[in-house]
């Protein structure tokens, strides 16, 4: 138990990879999730300004962030805004899929890292920071398992992730002969080998 009363039962967990939800029920409006997700990589708290220029791809309307804040306390997780320095935090103790891959990467626990990932960050979204983390995140997954040569683990991502480098590696590497045959196939389409 912590300081506020809550047990490791009471935190939400938040899926941002390959599907979006909250306690494992799948959510409608996968723009709230983002906002919890966004909150959640930058330790809690961001800039009004940053979540605007950052979460829509046109100017949204002045409504936008507070409904987004109210949707997803309707999901459970608590998203606050402080007028006072035109801020929006996060009040929960809570799990972000994303966040933890990254923090695994972070520490070099790779083989955790690709365990936890199912598919891409916020499939569905285009918004300027999704398609940035979604890069970001498919990049550091592929560097890391190249920089473990666990040719498992570059097997598991590829399943996932579809990179030239780490076709070229598994090609080189793999005793698979249908993943020798689909990485040359995809290289090929692409026009590198």
């Amino acid at each position: 138990m912590d300081e506020r009363g809550a047990t490791p039962v009471d935190l939400l967990y938040v899926r941002t990879l390959g599907q979006v939800g909250v306690n494992g029920v799948a959510v409608a409006h996968g723009r709230a999730v983002e906002l919890i997700a966004a909150l959640s990589l930058a330790g809690g708290s961001l800039s009004r300004d940053w979540l605007l220029s950052s979460l829509f791809e046109q100017d949204p309307s002045p409504s936008s962030l507070p409904t987004l804040a109210m949707r997803a306390r309707k999901l459970g997780v608590d998203v606050v805004y402080d007028s006072s320095r035109c801020m929006y935090h996060l009040r929960d103790y809570l799990t972000v899929d994303v966040t933890e891959v990254f923090a695994w990467l972070k520490r070099g626990r790779t083989a955790e890292a690709v365990a936890f990932y199912q598919g891409p960050f916020m499939p569905r979204s285009h918004s300027p920071f999704a398609v940035e983390t979604r890069a970001s995140l498919e990049n550091a997954l592929v560097r890391a398992v190249l920089a473990e040569g666990d040719v498992e683990l570059m097997a598991r991502i590829d399943r996932h992730v579809k990179h030239p480098e780490l076709s070229e590696r598994l090609i080189a590497c793999s005793d698979d002969p249908t993943t020798v045959s689909l990485n040359r196939s995809w290289l090929k389409a692409l026009d590198v080998v």
